[in-house]
């Protein structure tokens, strides 16, 4: 993972010379799948999911789009959610089997960070290699008032976002509203403080001021 760029797998940006490039040939770059709606924080400005998507998809069929892209040749893919870590972790597990079977370069998951410390790590080891982990303050007080009053949640994310950016790319994402905006720069030297690789600052949809 050293010289490890984010325009090199696409996730959020896209760089100018693969847009000039790319054609109807060119590889599946990025694929984010939402495996469930399920969700064990009831943050502050979620807004959930769309009706249409609601639910949690069978394994089977998640397999089946999984070796879809795979033969359209996937280099990236993200597990989301809800959150993901929720879905059956047997299932979860054999999903990013398939993955490195199918030599997809990059598996993310994006997570709020509050699973066990030991399947994360079990996670590192069957082939996730980027984290995208959810922390809204610099502090337990407003961190567990952003995961919906959540009492000791900040703590264990905290706790594993510190474990997870030891082995592998970490990026943390920072929501804010006027619930937790004063402390915004706080907040981020905080995070920035626990070795992770990439910190995203994301005003809210209902605040959406900058920041």
């Amino acid at each position: 993972m050293k010289n490890f760029k984010l325009e090199d797998i696409g996730f959020y940006t896209l760089s100018n010379k693969r847009a000039k490039t790319a054609n109807e040939n060119s590889p599946l770059q990025r694929c984010e799948i939402l495996i469930t709606d399920k969700c064990n924080f009831k943050c502050t400005y979620c807004r959930g999911v769309m009706p249409l998507i609601k639910g949690t998809i069978n394994p089977e069929d998640i397999k089946q789009i999984i070796d879809f892209w795979i033969d359209e040749g996937l280099q990236n893919i993200r597990f989301t959610g809800g959150e993901p870590t929720l879905y059956n972790h047997h299932d979860l597990i054999s999903f990013i089997d398939q993955c490195i079977i199918g030599q997809v370069k990059h598996i993310a998951i994006s997570t709020n960070g509050t699973a066990n410390q030991i399947f994360y790590e079990t996670l590192i080891e069957h082939g996730v290699n980027d984290f995208s982990i959810s922390l809204d303050g610099g502090c337990c007080s407003i961190g567990d008032m952003m995961s919906g009053g959540i009492k000791g949640a900040w703590n264990k994310v905290v706790d594993n976002i510190k474990f997870i950016s030891s082995k592998t790319y970490t990026t943390v994402g920072m929501v804010f509203t006027e619930q937790n905006v004063k402390e915004a720069l706080e907040s981020v030297l905080f995070v920035d403080s626990l070795g992770v690789k990439d910190i995203r600052v994301i005003p809210a949809a209902q605040y959406n001021q900058a920041i």
